[in-house]
């Protein structure tokens, strides 16, 4: 071992039983800074009840979870290392770490386990660990942002530099230069061209190095060798004075390297500014209402219950309810509309969204931790955690194509010694260069991110990107009824009067009655106003209800029920609406019919999908004749009606093990069991589920139109997987015995991998046009 802190951590890993993160890391974490105070001692002050309360929450089981900030991530087997090491301890929930943002979200007993604990366990291990904020990970972005820009620049200008030296050796050689003037332009060549090695091209070797040391192959090693080999050979050509220069190749492919992955990182990073933009956009300050008098508080200051004032034009800085004024908001942060929806005392206005017509008063539902917008980022950031199959399988086949390319090089340079000596160092050189898998690593997580981040601006939450892989292949679309393919809500569709009465009457009455119900249809009357008058109200549970005025007595719910009173009463209408009687002693007076609408595009859907080779299913809960009706109409061959959530699930589990493909649309919380157990699943839920649904993906809009087109945006996300990995693949095919039999030179050699990595992120970006049903 290098020192005694390397030691001590090998110790863990193997005291563990994680042998096996050797096997799987590619690449390695930095080794902690010297420090004289035990880890334990710096990390003592997050015990700090106040302190800790800031960065963790507790449940109503007393668990706690934090959300910690953590530097020196690498890859993949350090997000695997953190999380089984932290996993294995006592009073620890779970561990779960989001590589891309360098987040670890854990969750634990604080009575078994304290949090300097868990920081020190994290240090000891290598990786720094603070309190996860957003402006310190916004601040971590902007930072790695300007050192690549830097090196980006210093490269360019290099290359510029550079590359006018060479015009005029390559000049000299063609009409002549005198010796003492190519001595000082290869000379001054070499030292721009080493500053740019040095600095730009540093995180190349450095990242060569480390996996090296360990006998493990990357990217950067192709990368590495290339410009170090051409950079010696080049300096001893200065020294020597013979043989040919080439900074400038040097210098041209360290700039094309860079500026792919600066670009590639920057599509990557879009999708986490676009949401740190939206939450920069919420006002610090509020005006709130506070002992009849406005008063400006801090945002973080607000409760649940206070009235904050919106004005014209301001962003609504947390979910409230209208209570005082009209205006209309423009909500495209969550479902890309930019028409503005017109709300009114009652309705609900969500943080992050744009007051535009008029000051309005709203009552404070919650923190922002409980909003939307908060909901909505969650979510995204839950899609980000999970690394997906396809991506992972890149990562294998890269590993092996490194190894390839180091044996097509040695194999290149030992035929070019024997055929020409003084070309094999650079066409060997081409051969590495051209061959880097860049490409290859791109080819998936470039589409998964540009796929989901269209879905998110057309309204539709990707929380598990394997789920898009899932989803193209699906073979089998299965819905749940109520609040799904309906509204999930019952209204009056239709009064039948049976003795002469009015219809308004009848109503009344009705609605007067439904007062005194806790019933799921007394909802359908609460915008009815009720008849005066009443003595007395019963309920009578899983009958219906019974009341007294001066001009008799009266009988609301059930056929049964109200047929003991009224004998004459004539059978419902039909079998397709939800009926409920109403009857003044032995005068049967109406038939009120409930429905719950259709939504009106599910037709459209359900013709869609079947159109597009689905096979289509309806699975309800409900037990009435509603199903097989519903079912007819859309045009569903098959349903089952009064399932339980176990029964959904034994179909599931049915149609998977015949080796079909299934997705299923619920309403993100009833359907929860059987949501999750599908191959992928859509909830239609409101922004108050967002937190609790158990689906992959989350349509904000309500809209059943988004299940057919994230369908068809999944198929061709896989598509374009395809293409990348076809171009990848087949570009190295081509490009190597080109490069091997002499035909493309080193700065040639640098544009054509630069370029074949930028073709499959442009490729990739051609899934960011919003999705259309």
């Amino acid at each position: 071992m290098c020192c005694p802190g390397c030691r001590a951590v090998a110790g863990l890993i193997a005291a563990n039983g994680l042998e096996s993160f050797y096997q799987q890391r590619t690449a390695y974490n930095q080794r902690p800074e010297q420090d004289e105070a035990p880890a334990r001692d710096r990390y003592l002050v997050y015990d700090d009840p106040e302190l800790a309360a800031t960065f963790t929450t507790t449940d109503a089981h007393g668990a706690a979870s934090a959300r910690l900030l953590l530097g020196g991530m690498t890859c993949a087997a350090c997000t695997w290392l953190i999380e089984q090491t932290l996993g294995r301890l006592a009073g620890i929930h779970s561990a779960r770490v989001n590589l891309q943002q360098s987040r670890l979200d854990i969750s634990f007993d604080p009575g078994q386990i304290a949090l300097s604990e868990i920081f020190s366990r994290v240090d000891a291990l290598g990786y720094r660990v603070r309190p996860f904020q957003a402006s310190h990970q916004r601040q971590q972005m902007q930072d790695e942002y300007r050192s690549q820009l830097r090196r980006l620049a210093v490269a360019g200008l290099g290359m510029m530099q550079v590359g006018m030296f060479a015009i005029a050796l390559h000049a000299g050689d063609i009409q002549g230069i005198e010796s003492q003037y190519q001595g000082l332009l290869r000379w001054v060549s070499l030292i721009v061209a080493s500053f740019v090695v040095l600095f730009s091209s540093r995180p190349f070797f450095t990242t060569a190095w480390r996996h090296l040391r360990q006998g493990t192959l990357v990217m950067d090693l192709p990368v590495a060798l290339a410009i170090g080999l051409a950079w010696l050979a080049s300096v001893w050509a200065t020294i020597s004075g013979t043989g040919q220069v080439y900074f400038d190749s040097v210098v041209m492919f360290t700039f094309f390297l860079l500026l792919g992955r600066f670009l590639e990182q920057r599509v990557r990073q879009r999708n986490a500014l676009s949401w740190f933009d939206a939450e920069s956009t919420l006002p610090d300050a509020v005006a709130t209402r506070r002992d009849g008098q406005w008063v400006t508080l801090p945002r973080s200051q607000l409760q649940a219950g206070d009235v904050v004032l919106v004005k014209a034009g301001a962003t609504v800085p947390v979910d409230a309810r209208l209570c005082v004024g009209t205006s209309a908001v423009r909500e495209d942060t969550f479902n890309g509309e930019h028409l503005p929806r017109s709300v009114s005392v009652g309705d609900t206005i969500y943080a992050g969204t744009v007051n535009l017509e008029a000051a309005i008063e709203a009552r404070v539902l919650g923190s922002y931790r409980d909003s939307r917008l908060a909901a909505l980022q969650r979510s995204v950031e839950q899609a980000q955690g999970e690394k997906p199959r396809l991506a992972k399988l890149a990562d294998r086949i890269a590993s092996w194509f490194v190894a390839a390319i180091l044996l097509i090089t040695s194999a290149t340079a030992l035929a070019w010694s024997q055929i020409a000596p003084e070309q094999a160092l650079w066409i060997s050189l081409s051969v590495l260069v051209i061959s880097c898998p860049c490409a290859l690593a791109l080819a998936t997580p470039a589409a998964l991110t540009s796929a989901a981040n269209a879905l998110r601006h057309a309204g539709v939450i990707v929380r598990g990107e394997n789920a898009l892989e899932a989803l193209a292949r699906t073979t089998h679309l299965i819905f749940d009824k109520t609040g799904t393919l309906t509204e999930g809500s019952l209204q009056i569709s239709t009064v039948q009067p049976l003795a002469g009465a009015k219809e308004a009457e009848l109503l009344a009455i009705a609605a007067a009655l439904q007062q005194y119900s806790s019933h799921p249809v007394s909802r359908a009357f609460s915008d009815i106003s009720p008849a005066p008058g009443w003595e007395q109200v019963d309920y009578r549970v899983g009958a219906g209800l019974e009341g007294r005025r001066p001009d008799g007595n009266y009988r609301m719910g059930s056929e049964q029920f109200c047929r003991q009173w009224a004998p004459a009463l004539p059978p419902p209408p039909d079998q397709r609406r939800y009926w409920i009687a109403l009857c003044r002693a032995a005068t049967p007076l109406a038939w009120i019919g409930l429905d719950d609408r259709v939504r009106p595009e599910a037709a459209a859907v359900v013709a869609a999908a079947r159109s597009a080779g689905l096979a289509v299913e309806l699975l309800t809960g409900d037990s009435s004749a509603q199903g097989p009706l519903l079912a007819k109409e859309l045009g569903i061959e098959q349903v089952e009606t009064g399932l339980q959530p176990e029964q959904k699930m034994t179909r599931v589990q049915a149609l998977q093990a015949a080796g079909s493909v299934v997705t299923m649309v619920g309403d993100g919380l009833n359907d929860a069991p059987v949501l999750s157990l599908a191959d992928a699943s859509f909830a239609v839920a409101g922004a108050t589920d967002l937190a609790r649904t158990q689906a992959d993906f989350v349509i904000v809009g309500e809209d059943l139109d988004s299940v057919i087109s994230t369908w068809r945006k999944a198929r061709q996300c896989r598509r374009i997987i395809l293409e990348n990995f076809s171009w990848a693949l087949g570009y190295n095919v081509c490009a190597i015995p080109l490069a091997a039999l002499g035909y493309v030179p080193p700065w040639a050699a640098a544009i054509g991998m630069s370029l074949s990595s930028l073709l499959v992120v442009a490729n990739s970006l051609r899934l960011n046009n919003t999705p259309r049903s």
